[in-house]
């Protein structure tokens, strides 16, 4: 699956990035998560989508998907939405 393939990819860019400068106990406990969820991030595994979002925001990567984010936001901004159902008619209270 694409999402697998994805979670694989950022886990990778953590890893590198953050072994740059930090091993992971300390990048761990800037977190706020556990080694062992580090790990499982880094392995490409799921984790919890706030402690994705700050690893990415502490390592200075976080402004790049939001960008990314932003421009598909954008273009969907003048999609058609999804007609709206007819009101349903009011029932007789027959309690």
């Amino acid at each position: 699956m694409k999402s697998e393939e994805f979670l694989t990819t950022l886990g990778s860019i953590v890893k590198r990035t953050r072994s740059k400068t930090m091993d992971q106990v300390n990048f761990a406990q800037r977190v706020g998560c556990g080694v062992a969820t580090l790990s499982r991030l880094e392995n490409g595994q799921p984790v919890n989508a706030e402690t994705l979002f700050t690893a990415l925001e502490l390592l200075g990567l976080l402004d790049d998907y939001i960008a990314v984010g932003d421009e598909q936001n954008a273009r969907l901004a003048n999609a058609p939405l999804r007609k709206k159902r007819k009101p349903e008619s009011d029932l007789p209270n027959d309690f």
